[in-house]
């Protein structure tokens, strides 16, 4: 077991067998018109985090992009006025990035923030692949950067993210595509910052809940939209925020880590703002919440103690990095 909060054989949500099924065919280009999965290929090398305990650099990881089309859904860039301009499916495109060892890897989906891209954490990203984690991150198809940015929107994304999952799943099951026998079904997070943060925060809600997730990463996150309550209690919550963030303020999500039923914990970036500590490697607080996301993930997805008694002792390796709330196992 991953740890004392995941319940032995409980049933995971899934999607309707007919969508799930629909969105493989047009993944394997069934369907005229929908985005088709690009093979794998190694990545150049670059420089990067170290991965772990030395074992890894970038020259380890595989980046592609897979295209993701969900038909049983509509993608509406005026929800005020329906129907005017709505088309029928949500296209995803989502990078994909992962080590090249073998599997099977634990699942880590990420929500970017409106306005804002999967290509924008490419960082952030990289060290959660390096550290042995098959790494997914959607481009939602009206908040990204270069589209509408609809706000109104976010509420579909949750769904968009199960959508994924699905998708990824499938290849993973199936004989000959580049994800087969890959990726492990029993270990999933998903993290997401600002509007992303929202999105993870969707799919930790009644409304939108996908059992299928062990763990989760709120970076930057509001109860905007989903209310902020976890509804499944056995799910690990990292919540990360900057205290001079004035777009979404700590208060309100400190008031929904007060509240969450399962373990959970709370990072505080003294000074820290709503961004560039997620997004900008040059930022003073970002190298401690690449770190501290990190080891949750560790911990959470791979039973490591030891990660978790490295995020226990973040704010001694990190200035303005402190672990303000612990309800995580002892």
């Amino acid at each position: 077991m991953r740890h004392a909060a995941r319940v032995p054989g409980r049933s995971r949500s899934r999607r309707t067998a007919a969508g799930a099924l629909a969105v493989v065919l047009l993944l394997a280009g069934c369907t005229a018109g929908a985005p088709d999965p690009v093979a794998p290929t190694p990545s150049a090398p670059a420089a990067g985090p170290a991965g772990p305990a030395g074992t890894l650099d970038e020259t380890a990881l595989v980046r592609t992009t897979l295209g993701v089309n969900d038909p049983t859904r509509v993608t509406d860039p005026t929800p005020d006025t329906p129907g005017d301009d709505a088309v029928e499916g949500r296209d995803l495109i989502a990078t994909v990035v992962y080590p090249d060892v073998p599997g099977p890897l634990p699942v880590v989906v990420f929500s970017h923030g409106l306005g804002s891209s999967p290509e924008a954490y490419e960082e952030l990203l990289s060290a959660w692949a390096l550290a042995g984690f098959f790494v997914v991150a959607p481009r939602f198809p009206l908040t990204a950067e270069g589209t509408a940015q609809v706000q109104d929107d976010v509420v579909n994304q949750p769904a968009d993210v199960s959508a994924v999952l699905d998708a990824v799943f499938e290849l993973n099951g199936t004989a000959g595509e580049p994800f087969e026998n890959l990726l492990d079904p029993e270990r999933i997070a998903v993290a997401g910052h600002s509007a992303g943060a929202i999105t993870t925060l969707g799919l930790l809600s009644s409304c939108c809940l996908d059992e299928r997730i062990d763990a989760a990463v709120v970076l930057a996150g509001s109860p905007l939209l989903f209310g902020g309550q976890i509804a499944d209690p056995d799910v690990a919550t990292l919540f990360v925020h900057g205290t001079a963030d004035t777009v979404l303020p700590i208060a309100e999500v400190r008031a929904i880590f007060d509240a969450a039923p399962g373990p959970a914990a709370f990072l505080e970036l003294d000074g820290g703002t709503h961004a560039s500590p997620f997004d900008d490697p040059s930022d003073p607080k970002y190298r401690a919440v690449e770190e501290a996301t990190t080891q949750f993930l560790q911990w959470a997805l791979t039973d490591d103690a030891g990660a978790l008694a490295e995020l226990r002792q973040i704010g001694s390796r990190w200035s303005g990095a402190a672990l303000t709330g612990d309800r995580l196992p002892r």
